[in-house]
């Protein structure tokens, strides 16, 4: 082989070195620019959610002012009870150490509160609910989890209704109880509500706590997870105040946001408490209602298993082999981005 076609050779590897080594920092600033801009991004999203919780809980502390108890005009000895004046709400819990508490209400329901004769007393009390008016602090997936046929079953019985049988005194002075039939779910069961009586010039106050078995209605899911007694609260004179709730919610978004801080590029997303807020139920899997609408044409892929349900491990899976792909999309542009280096790379060497 001669001279010349040594220093042929000698050029031709010289550029090839010089294009992989192009190609090589071309890739790697790919990368790095890649998950810089994520970063970015999760910081900015982390930055919009806690804006949004900080909006909502000021949504939800004005709630709570404008719910302050008001005694409820009496006319004739009659009051008219709506969520104007009222307030219903209610706390399922888990079973075990960790009770998860689960805070909601209703939004919609009419009622009648009667006077004794004296004016002094409760005489009768009525109260009517649209149970597709429920609402939880949680947001949209677990009140639609509640409104399916596990829980209030609301396309089936769209009522519920209370209406009192008797009344007699409490235990402690301005008690009284208020004993009547609640129908929910189509079953009717007695139970007494033992309220706190407040008089006034301008009308009356009711408040009371009770437990309702909710096992005695037909309401039998996740007996294994969740307890079977509800924690009931009444209060005639302080008006429904869901935007306490939205500020709830919002707080818990905008924890989220931060979290995607903490990811450091996932755009804020954070998988558990992803899952956390959706399994309503908290069995550890999502499956039914609990799946979003945008995850159910992936069910197939998700359900890793075959058993219907989607795991948080399931779902990390899923996102790891995902982003693997999207990585292999990333390491592609890195090496376009070195053939661009490449050809500024004559120049600067």
């Amino acid at each position: 082989m001669n001279k010349l076609t040594y220093f042929a050779l000698a050029i031709a590897l010289g550029l090839f070195t010089t294009q992989t080594f192009a190609q090589g920092q071309g890739k790697q600033r790919g990368q790095r620019g890649g998950q810089q801009g994520q970063q970015q991004r999760g910081q900015q999203k982390g930055q919009r959610g806690q804006q949004k919780g900080q909006r909502g809980q000021q949504q939800g502390q004005r709630g709570q002012a404008q719910a302050k108890p008001t005694p409820v005009a009496m006319k004739d000895g009659v009051a008219t009870i709506s969520p104007e004046n009222t307030k219903v709400s209610f706390v399922g819990t888990h079973t075990g150490s960790d009770p998860k508490p689960r805070l909601g209400g209703f939004k919609k329901f009419t009622g009648k509160l009667t006077a004794t004769d004296d004016g002094n007393s409760v005489k009768s009390l009525m109260m009517e609910f649209e149970t597709d008016s429920v609402f939880t602090e949680l947001g949209a997936n677990l009140t639609n989890h509640l409104k399916n046929g596990d829980f209030l079953d609301v396309k089936k019985h769209p009522k519920a209704k209370f209406v009192s049988t008797a009344v007699s005194a409490g235990e402690k002075e301005g008690m009284v109880n208020v004993v009547g039939d609640f129908t929910l779910m189509g079953k009717t069961n007695s139970i007494t509500l033992p309220l706190m009586l407040t008089k006034s010039d301008e009308g009356m106050m009711l408040k009371g706590d009770f437990k309702l078995d909710r096992t005695s209605f037909g309401m039998n899911y996740g007996l294994e997870k969740i307890t079977k007694q509800v924690s009931i609260t009444l209060s005639v004179g302080e008006k429904t105040a869901a935007g306490a709730a939205g500020g709830q919610q919002a707080r818990g978004q905008g924890g989220r946001g931060q979290g995607g801080r903490g990811q450091g590029g996932r755009g804020g997303f954070n998988p558990e408490d992803f899952f956390k807020e959706r399994d309503a139920n908290g069995d550890g899997k999502l499956a039914g209602d609990e799946i979003p609408e945008r995850m159910r044409g992936r069910i197939d892929a998700l359900d890793a298993n075959g058993d219907e349900a989607i795991s948080l491990k399931e779902m990390q899976d899923a996102m790891q082999q995902r982003g693997g792909q999207r990585g292999g999309g990333q390491r592609g542009g890195g090496q376009r981005g070195g053939g661009k280096g490449k050809g500024g790379g004559k120049g600067k060497g």
